[in-house]
């Protein structure tokens, strides 16, 4: 089929365009107001489909003689039917007349597309949610444990919640929305009626764009990420519950110039950042017990370099040992050497317990939980430099820092920031981490 490019101005040939494919677009555009005053669509997800129903009624009757511009490859309906996603119970399909290729409801976990494997390209389907958490898509999955995920939080005012909207990365079947308190904003995200969502994926980058209009008017996407958290690069898709699904669209290559190259980490010339660590295996912290210094491990340790943003991801290496059904606990440990004996203050930020010894004496020790919800440090429990603070008591020389980490709920890692430099040397990070 001819790609066939709508809306164009009949004033001005875009360059790379013919005037065929003006003539095209102005075609289209009466057709599509002949179709909406002669199309009913029944049904919620009706309501708000009628000119992309119209539309794609219109490119099905475009004669193959129309010229193709070569922009991206042709988009990939994917019927919401039975024979086409792998799931269990927990997944209902029906049969709509408003929606010839069907309608899909996941009430809990998901439902994933069989023989499917997405890079890069533009992802669009309509969605009614059917809770207050979680109805969503995954993309680029490996495994059951592995892939990109973004997922919608209804409530009334969603567009003035700062959380309406996430994504976060699947690393080690852990979702790390706690360690990357970044990547939401909030959105126009309706509770019981459809949503349109468009997302454009181009190698480390993705534009989010929720309910825009159909005649493609937005320009600034709902939520921008500079970097995809993942681990991978292609994979298969998946739809997360609960919610309703319809009109699923892949546009493979379909990039619309975004860059797959991520943002420059903001970060990248801080110094007062502690990006140099070493990590111990994790093990199992038993309930009710606090880790003494006697008990960190003396030997085998793993190099572990922060992150973007200097952020210290055990996530990324070791999920969650105990699966949250028991605490995992690791060491982390790092130098800095100082010129005299002083004290250093420093920013914390951390997930879930932390305890810290310099040189062996502990200095400071905290939780960062997220229930109750009285016990979570801003910002609302994620992790973050705004956690905490407190003074490293240094002497001159060389200084061990180190830090028993605790949790059992979704991500977990650290950051520490000095407040200045005077008379410190931080240690170096050495190797590339893990993810970037």
């Amino acid at each position: 089929m001819a790609t066939v490019h709508v809306g164009l101005n009949p004033s001005r040939t875009p360059r790379g365009h013919s005037t065929t494919n003006t003539w095209i677009g102005e075609w289209a555009q009466a057709s599509i107001r002949g179709m909406k005053n002669k199309i009913a669509l029944p049904g919620k997800l009706a309501s708000r489909s009628t000119a992309r129903f119209a539309m794609s009624l219109l490119l099905a009757s475009v004669p193959s003689i129309l010229p193709s511009t070569g922009l991206a490859q042709e988009p990939i309906k994917i019927p919401m039917t039975a024979d086409r996603w792998e799931a269990k119970d927990n997944v209902k399909f029906e049969a709509d007349p408003s929606y010839p290729l069907g309608v899909m409801t996941v009430t809990k976990g998901v439902a994933v597309l069989k023989d499917f494997t997405f890079r890069n390209g533009t992802i669009e389907f309509d969605v009614i949610p059917r809770g207050p958490m979680g109805a969503g898509i995954g993309f680029r999955r490996r495994d059951d444990d592995t892939y990109e995920d973004f997922y919608l939080r209804p409530r009334p005012k969603c567009d003035e919640a700062v959380d309406c909207i996430q994504y976060a990365p699947e690393t080690h079947g852990v979702l790390l929305w706690d360690v990357f308190p970044q990547y939401q904003v909030p959105a126009p995200v309706q509770e019981t009626t459809p949503n349109h969502i468009k997302m454009v994926i181009s190698g480390r980058r993705m534009n989010i764009f929720v309910n825009p209009p159909a005649n493609g008017g937005m320009t600034a996407p709902t939520l921008s990420i500079g970097r995809l958290e993942g681990d991978t690069l292609e994979g298969g898709i998946l739809m997360q519950g609960p919610g309703t699904f319809a009109n699923l669209t892949v546009t493979p290559d379909a990039v619309e110039g975004l860059s797959p190259e991520p943002l420059k980490d903001a970060s990248d010339n801080d110094r007062q950042l502690v990006r140099s660590w070493q990590v111990s295996q994790p093990s199992e912290l038993a309930e009710g017990k606090e880790p003494a210094y006697a008990e960190m491990p003396a030997s085998g340790w793993t190099a572990l370099p922060a992150e973007r943003a200097g952020l210290v991801d055990l996530s990324r290496g070791y999920g969650l040992v105990g699966k949250r059904k028991a605490k995992d606990i690791a060491w982390l440990k790092t130098t800095i050497s100082s010129d005299k004996a002083q004290t250093k203050h420093v920013a914390f930020g951390w997930t879930r317990e932390a305890w810290v010894f310099v040189n062996g004496k502990q200095v400071y020790a905290d939780k960062n939980l997220f229930q109750p919800p009285t016990a979570r440090k801003a910002p609302d429990g994620r992790l973050s430099l705004e956690n905490g603070g407190f003074d490293l008591p240094l002497q001159k020389g060389r200084n061990e820092i180190a830090i028993a980490l605790a949790n059992n709920f979704y991500g977990w890692g650290v950051k520490l920031r000095l407040d200045d430099l005077k008379g410190v040397k931080i240690q170096e990070a050495k190797g590339v981490p893990a993810g970037q």
